[in-house]
This record gives structure tokens, sequence and C-alpha cells, in this order.
């Protein structure tokens, strides 16, 4: 019978937690396959769209920065902005009158008042198929800048008073 040795092989193990670069593996991100043929139709189309952590799309369009994600086993996408992060409290009523003032004028897109006091426009839309929702990508991007544009608007018009001489 072979003697089995005794003495162990010592490797050297670094602490990791004392290390100032630690090198994290990166999530793996389950990419919804509609996500990836939009991300690449907007490639196509010449914009420049990066899929976030949690699976959405993010890329700038005239200087807004949109996010698209799919809706869980339908056939739907939401496109989305944000207007403006973290309004004042005082600002809250004027926000959400103003969101309330564009969900009713516009089709298409709802603004909405987070309890965060960020204001959002939203595009949100059922499609048979990919091919479908890319048609009208490009139009429901033009609707969702239109929308935050006229947001503003109407906000900085709510928050402040006309005087008439």
């Amino acid at each position: 019978m072979a003697k089995k040795s005794t003495t162990s092989k010592v490797t050297d193990v670094t602490d990791i937690s004392a290390s100032a670069t630690i090198a994290l593996p990166k999530p793996v991100v389950k990419i919804n396959p509609g996500i990836q043929q939009v991300h690449d139709h907007l490639v196509m189309e010449g914009f420049r769209p990066a899929i976030d952590s949690d699976g959405s799309i993010g890329f700038k369009c005239e200087g807004w920065k949109i996010y698209i994600d799919a809706y869980d086993g339908e056939a739907g996408y939401r496109m989305y902005s944000c207007v403006f992060s973290e309004l004042d409290m005082s600002d809250r009523t004027y926000a959400i009158t103003a969101a309330n003032t564009i969900s009713a004028t516009r089709r298409c897109v709802k603004a909405m008042v987070t309890d965060t006091n960020n204001v959002w426009i939203t595009y949100e839309t059922f499609c048979a198929d990919v091919p479908e929702y890319t048609r009208t990508l490009n139009r429901a991007a033009e609707y969702v800048i239109s929308a935050c544009r006229e947001y503003r608007e109407e906000f900085r018009r709510i928050c402040v008073p006309m005087t008439i001489n």
C-alpha cells in the first residue's frame, strides 16, 4: 500500500476584500430576443444604443435619453424618457397638474410623476412582432420627445404666474 503524503500543498490566496481593485464578474443578463432585434434596428438607423443590466435599451435621440423595454410574455414595448428628476416637493402639485394636462391632450403618451418626484413620459404599444414595432419606432420617439418638450413648457406656464398690466 502506498503511503499517503501528509504534507498539504499551500496555494497563495489573496484576500479579495483587502484589494483596492476587485475584478468582479459581469452579471449575465438574460436579453429578450425582441429587445436584441430592436437594438440591432437602432444600430442600423444610426443610433448608439446600449443594453442596460436590467435588459432595457438606452439611447440618445435629439438630446434626450430614451429607454425601451419589453413586456414579459407579451408582444408589447414601452418607450420612456425622464423629463425632470427629483423636483422640489413644493413643485409636486405643479408637476402633477402638468402631467394630467399632457396625458389628457396627447395621444399615445402618458406623463407620470413618481413618488420620488421624477417625471416620466411613456409610450406603450402592443405589436404582433418586432418588425411591426420597428416600423413605428421613429414615430414613437418623436412622440416621446415632443411630449417631453411640451411637458416642460406646460410646467413652466403653471409654475410662473403671468401678470397682466
